[in-house]
């Protein structure tokens, strides 16, 4: 570790305090249960910490909270961190969500630590607040909002106390008023499909208590249409999970109803936390009525990600026979039309990937589609004019990017020319363009990031790891230009690693703090991931979910080979989906790591369907339900993976109460076990947030959370650093 290079607030973090001194949790009971399926001897003694409003389970986390918020706070470099991140948080002024309807440019702006305010950029350029959540009672928060056609109305998801189920309210857009309807019980991430006249939208919803299987929220929705002005109980059904004709359903399927103005079908999306999706057509007039007649023209085999809809063509984009992707055009007047007569629009890239999952890959505007590629981790953005079905399709425009980066984001609208988008480095602030046909450059819109922070002293690099197999997986690196690769830095590596989600370049001043303050940050773009296409994601998925737990333990390896840290100082870290990784690597290879961070984790995978979200998970990870499912999941589930006698690396599991994603006892059995088989002597803390859910909704609340993993990892990695220098390229 470079020593000189340290600011003062960490020099008091050499004299380690008795972070045991506060009042010790009580240990966890254990029950004698084994389960026995399909051959396999699976052992739980923590699974009477399951199941929804278990009192014993939520009291324990509490007390296991309430220590380690003492604990936290008894470090000497907590204060200084908090001090540091919420400097940084409150200078900083984020805009997300940017869209154009017509003249009108609609946003987030989130600033000084509080939820982002839903404005209105006018013509003329003068801005108005439409809906600000802070000015709530009960803790409020956007996650979404939809624009009518005609710029006048405005459809804003608001969820309350982070548990990401929303109610939709609608306001006018010229006075800000709020309309009287309301439609609850919306998952966050449906925004409402608005009709082109304005007259209504169709709205995805979650099922009543009384149809939801094992008391899932997130399982059997529905799709209604909500006419304005009209009592909600009224809105027909549309469609529902569980229905099997004309459009098959699972309970666990998310069904979305798309209503473009410049089309005369509705587009009905079904998918879920899968890569793939069913997509069926049925004409407009009939989709807002109850049970349309919908024709279904893409099946999960056919291996379409996303879908744009322009008039009666139904654009593709497809990774079936084409790993990195395919641009596809079906003609829906066809009375048979099926993806397997979709003509090529854009043939496959050998080096540019166009499917990556995690943001909208392919927009309609008016003047054409725009379509976004990555090329190691880096986005070009290409225009494809709309062609009649009888001429040869023109050639990709590509648009003139103002730097090197990923868009994280892009939106278009087919009432209007252009689209807008963001752009981002690992050390650049994101940028907000709008591009119009005919203008050489992006207009900068001056609505992407801002903060106090300068970073001009950090360098990135992208190498490569050699994986168990030999597979070379992309490793990038950010560091300090004064960083000495001596080994004796502290580092911390993030992955994730499911569902072909791609961890592209992000501009985050909160990381970045950590790596200001002389430590490396690294993030493995491991299989399972979309970095390098389906492929990618295939080779991480299912029974391969063990490749990138290989990938994720060779880059924190690489770290070391290439001198910028040691095993002892290396810390681990990631969210969700990503407990599998952190989790199966600190289990697979504990003497790698030096201390581990898991955020509302998806660990114990073998009782995926005991817990909200789960059986939408099935598709990625496995039925344990079935002989072959149950057999990977095991093989992915750290929790059961957990050895008695073996030393683990400390571990901090952090948990909102409100999680509806991801269930808490994931975290709190994996815990237990973990502290249960270093008999107490290992680390294992629990810091709990009884007013988030699955992430924090404010950058107060990521402050908050960053200063106690970096006090955290602090504390726990400067142990090896007493004992001397680490020995740069050891294994």
């Amino acid at each position: 570790m470079n020593l000189r290079s340290l600011p003062c607030l960490l020099a008091a973090a050499f004299i380690l305090p008795a972070a045991g001194a506060a009042e010790a949790p009580p240990v966890a009971r254990t029950v004698d249960t084994v389960d026995h399926a399909f051959g396999l001897t699976l052992p739980d003694p923590y699974r009477w910490m399951e199941g929804d409003n278990n009192a014993e389970f939520q009291t324990w986390l509490r007390l296991q909270g309430e220590a380690t918020r003492a604990r936290l706070d008894a470090l000497p470099a907590t204060a200084g961190w908090r001090e540091r991140l919420r400097g940084v948080s409150a200078g900083t002024v984020v805009h997300r969500l940017q869209r154009a309807v017509g003249e009108r440019v609609f946003f987030l702006r989130q600033k000084q630590g509080s939820e982002g305010v839903l404005m209105v950029r006018e013509k003329d350029g003068s801005e108005r607040v439409l809906f600000d959540p802070n000015a709530s009672k009960d803790g409020a928060s956007i996650t979404e909002y939809s624009v009518s056609a005609d710029s006048k109305r405005i459809a804003v998801n608001i969820d309350r106390g982070g548990s990401e189920i929303t109610q939709i309210r609608v306001f006018g857009v010229d006075d800000g008023k709020p309309l009287a309807d309301a439609i609850d019980s919306v998952w966050g991430e449906f925004r409402a499909q608005w009709l082109a006249d304005a007259s209504g939208f169709a709205y995805t919803q979650m099922a009543p208590e009384s149809e939801r299987v094992g008391k899932d929220p997130i399982q059997n929705m529905r799709v209604r249409f909500h006419r304005l002005g009209t009592p909600a109980a009224s809105d027909p059904l549309l469609q529902k999970a569980g229905d099997q004709q004309p459009a098959p359903m699972q309970p666990q399927n998310f069904p979305v109803v798309q209503l473009d103005a410049d089309s005369d079908w509705a587009l009905l999306s079904i998918g879920g936390a899968r890569a793939e999706m069913r997509a069926c057509v049925a004409p407009r007039k009939l989709a807002v009525a109850a049970a349309p007649p919908w024709r279904c023209v893409v099946d999960f085999d056919d291996k379409v990600q996303e879908v744009v809809l322009h008039r009666s063509t139904l654009y593709l984009l497809s990774s079936k026979d084409a790993s990195n992707g395919r641009l596809l055009a079906l003609d829906l007047d066809r009375p048979d039309a099926r993806a397997a007569d979709a003509r090529v629009v854009l043939p496959e890239s050998a080096d540019a990937v166009i499917n990556s999952v995690g943001t909208d890959n392919l927009v309609g505007a008016r003047d054409g589609m725009y379509l976004r590629r990555m090329k190691l981790g880096v986005d070009d953005i290409v225009r494809i004019a709309y062609a009649d079905k009888k001429s040869s399709q023109a050639a990709p425009q590509a648009l003139d990017m103002p730097f090197s980066g990923s868009s994280p984001w892009m939106a278009a609208n087919p009432r209007t020319d252009g689209l807008l988008f963001v752009l981002q480095g690992w050390t650049r602030p994101r940028m907000a363009y709008r591009h119009r046909p005919g203008e050489a450059k992006p207009l900068d819109l001056k609505l992407g990031a801002t903060t106090p922070g300068n970073y001009d002293d950090i360098d990135t690099v992208l190498t490569e790891a050699i994986s168990a197999d030999g597979t070379r997986v992309p490793l990038s690196i950010v560091y300090r230009k004064d960083t000495v690769r001596d080994g004796r830095n502290l580092a911390m590596l993030a992955g994730y690693g499911a569902y072909g989600f791609s961890m592209q370049p992000t501009f985050d001043p909160l990381r970045l703090e950590w790596v200001k303050a002389g430590h490396v940050y690294a993030i493995a773009h491991v299989r399972g991931g979309g970095e390098k296409g389906a492929a990618w994601h295939a080779g991480g998925k299912g029974p391969l979910k063990y490749r990138g737990v290989e990938d994720f333990i060779a880059a924190a390896q690489q770290l070391t080979k290439m001198g910028f840290t040691a095993p002892q100082r290396t810390a681990v870290w990631s969210a969700s989906a990503g407990g599998m990784l952190v989790g199966g690597a600190i289990t697979r290879k504990p003497e790698q790591f030096g201390a581990a961070v898991i955020n509302a984790g998806l660990i114990d995978t073998v009782r995926l369907l005991e817990g909200k979200n789960g059986a939408n998970q099935v598709a990625e990870l496995g039925d344990p339900r079935t002989a072959e499912g149950l057999k990977q999941l095991a093989a992915m589930d750290a929790y059961q993976q957990i050895r008695d006698g073996k030393r683990y690396p400390p571990t901090m599991l952090t948990v909102g109460l409100n999680d509806q994603r991801v269930v808490p006892w994931h975290s709190g059995k994996f815990g237990a076990r973990l502290a249960a088989a270093g008999d107490g002597k290992v680390p294992v803390w629990f810091r709990t947030d009884a007013g988030s859910g699955h992430f924090a909704t404010s950058m107060d609340e990521g402050a908050l959370l960053w200063s106690d993993v970096y006090a955290f990892f602090e504390y726990q990695l400067q142990q090896p650093m007493q004992d001397g220098a680490g020995k740069a390229g050891a294994d």
